[in-house]
């Protein structure tokens, strides 16, 4: 069993000064060292970052603790500028400065974490504290907001007078727990009503409600059939980086990567091959995967979460499919390209990436080349057999793959673009959107729809 004292130290030892000596986690009535410590003593968001570092939930997860105090700590002292996916690798994490986070998401998993504590600790025990703590996606500076304690809401509810009855009864008569039952009535009430209303935030804002969004879900999670979700091959990827060269469908359907991993300089053949076999997915397709299997559509058993290098061709001829990662990390998006307007073309030996525009519209490139900005692509189409749907997410860099995959769960921008392109009938007609983003650490900032195409209208 963990004492407040045994939390507090154990806390202590975690946040060592191996990782950033100016914080020191000060006991209770004490007083800290530095300069840095004694400008916070007193301010309410750092004594709140230390009640939620100390408390039990948070005393069964030290690292995210540690986290939270040294995200809190830079924010506070004007530092916030500091904060990135790298400093946070290499002073909370000891990662060396070669640290990459396409293939290291130690960052963004415990990032992830961090928010779902924090969440789960406002609504449960700190439900009473005055300000709250957040930390927006795609960012690592905290918030703090001004929250409304169940303390206020039950005082709110103390001062509502009992509605008065018509009929005079005599004093002997009135119940002695009248008033009593009048306010656990009114707090009742109260909680009742922001548990529903945080209920129905929480499920709005995971899962969107738009007739059009349900049946785009409907489509891609039918009842009584299995959908397939494909993770990208990072492996594959990394093989290319080393190489210079993508490898065909073919070779990837029958495990040859012989050719490929021959071009492979300065490293042996084996050696590119070995690090080609590692099964590597990003952490953008898990957090995706995350998101679509808690849909309602998503039902147990309605799906089933695949590796890109486990299919074979007769899986994909009538199954509903969902890919994540762009064509060199999932070769068999290649069987649905005749069919797309939006398709990766990558020139490995310079460094060029981007997507082909096969039809440009007036005034459209003839391709979206990275450089100022990442690409991403969102795409539903018809399986080739015509007896299934497929979704494509893609990207030009793990940003731009993010930034399809965020327009894909943004329940209003989505539900406005599909009612806009909703055919007569009701019916959805099959589509691809381009966006465009910037990549900040890894990770997609507000990203913009480009240009779209609607097939089969």
């Amino acid at each position: 069993m963990y004492t407040e004292r045994a939390v507090h130290q154990t806390l202590k030892r975690r946040l060592s000064n191996r990782f950033w000596p100016e914080v020191t986690l000060a006991a209770p009535n004490s007083t800290t060292s530095t300069e840095s410590s004694d400008a916070r003593t007193d301010d309410p968001r750092w004594l709140l970052a230390e009640r939620v570092a100390e408390s039990p939930g948070f005393a069964r997860s030290p690292r995210l603790a540690q986290l939270l105090l040294y995200l809190c700590h830079h924010h506070l002292i004007g530092n916030g500028s500091r904060l990135s996916e790298l400093t946070i690798a290499t002073d909370v994490f000891g990662r060396g400065r070669d640290f990459d986070s396409a293939n290291d998401t130690i960052v963004r998993s415990h990032m992830l974490r961090l928010r779902q504590k924090l969440e789960a600790y406002f609504r449960e025990e700190g439900a009473q504290e005055e300000l709250q703590i957040s930390i927006p996606r795609g960012r690592y500076v905290p918030s703090f907001q001004v929250g409304q304690p169940l303390a206020e809401v039950a005082e709110a509810a103390a001062v509502i007078p009992p509605v008065e009855n018509d009929v005079e009864i005599e004093p002997a008569a009135k119940p002695r727990n009248l008033p009593r039952m009048y306010l656990a009535a009114g707090l009742l009430l109260c909680l009742l009503g922001i548990v529903g209303f945080i209920g129905w935030r929480v499920f709005s804002e995971s899962h969107p409600q738009g007739p059009a969004t349900r049946q785009l879900w409907k489509q891609l999670f039918p009842p009584h059939s299995t959908t397939l979700l494909v993770a990208a091959d990072s492996g594959l990827v990394l093989l290319h980086g080393i190489t210079g060269e993508n490898t065909t469908l073919g070779e990837y359907t029958t495990h040859d990567l012989h050719r490929a991993a021959a071009e492979a300089q300065g490293m042996k053949p084996e050696t590119a091959l070995s690090l080609a076999g590692r099964r590597y997915t990003s952490f953008v397709d898990l957090e995706l995967f995350d998101r679509l299997t808690h849909l309602p559509e998503a039902l147990s058993g309605s799906y089933s979460i695949r590796y890109a290098r486990d299919l074979n061709i007769n899986e994909l001829k009538d199954a509903n499919v969902i890919f994540s990662g762009s064509e060199d990390a999932n070769p068999w998006i290649e069987t649905y390209e005749s069919g797309m307007n939006f398709v990766l073309e990558d020139n490995l030996r310079v460094g060029q990436r981007g997507f082909a525009n096969r039809n440009p519209k007036a005034g459209e490139p003839s391709k979206f080349i990275t450089g100022r900005a990442e690409y991403g692509v969102l795409a539903f189409l018809a399986n080739p057999s015509g007896h299934g749907s497929a979704l494509i997410i893609e990207g030009t860099s793990v940003a731009g793959t993010e930034s399809a995959s965020d327009f894909l769960f943004n329940s209003s921008e989505l539900e406005s673009f599909l009612d806009s392109i909703r055919r007569p009938n009701g019916s959805l007609p099959h589509f691809e959107i381009i966006f465009s983003t910037q990549s900040l650490d890894g990770s997609a900032s507000p990203s913009k729809m480009v240009s779209w195409r609607v097939h089969d209208r």
